[in-house]
């Protein structure tokens, strides 16, 4: 691969191929023609550059790891900080992109664009939903399924939405520590 160009006119290709469209162009690797991306993704030479592209990862990481583990407590202290509250800052305050964590928030160039797909910030980042953001899906859901719910009925839906289970139940026994006790008399 020679350019940014070159990949995404492959890319383009795969997808035309894939949808049976008859546009996919001949390229060139290392002196080697391939008549489509499938064909390429088959060949050894790609296989091959996986596993340089696997080794490459795991050498990155390992670097990554030895260099923190070279700082004092106090300096992976900051540095976990700093970057744990940047994340913070452009999903919950910003409500900010991939991109712009890269580039705005820390001020990177392109090149941590792959860097941050390898190091599972991406998948992160797809991942990651303000409180706004899943509000906003749960009544989305409500909605379409044209639930009428009571208000203990909406609280048990929501935490089954967001956590997975519901513990509102719980929230009112004495041992939670949330229950209100009533009594009809003040005692003396």
């Amino acid at each position: 691969m020679n350019n940014w160009e070159e990949l995404r006119q492959r890319k383009e290709d795969s997808i035309r191929e894939s949808t049976g469209n008859p546009m996919s162009k001949p390229f060139e690797v290392n002196g080697k023609t391939y008549n489509s991306y499938t064909e390429w993704s088959n060949s050894d030479e790609h296989k091959e550059l996986l596993q340089i592209e696997e080794q490459v990862r795991e050498q990155y990481t390992l670097k990554a790891k030895e260099y923190f583990d070279s700082l004092e407590t106090d300096n992976q202290l900051l540095l976990f900080f700093h970057i744990t509250n940047l994340i913070f800052e452009n999903y919950f305050n910003d409500n900010g992109s991939y991109r712009g964590l890269l580039y705005d928030k820390f001020g990177f160039g392109p090149e941590a664009y792959s860097l941050g797909m390898d190091s599972g910030m991406f998948a992160l980042h797809n991942s990651i939903s303000t409180p706004d953001e899943i509000e906003e899906r749960f009544n989305a859901f409500i909605d379409f399924l044209k639930l009428d719910l009571s208000k203990e009925g909406m609280m048990s839906a929501r935490n089954i939405f967001e956590y997975g289970f519901d513990n509102s139940k719980q929230l009112n026994t004495p041992t939670s520590g949330q229950q209100v006790m009533k009594f009809e008399k003040d005692p003396e």
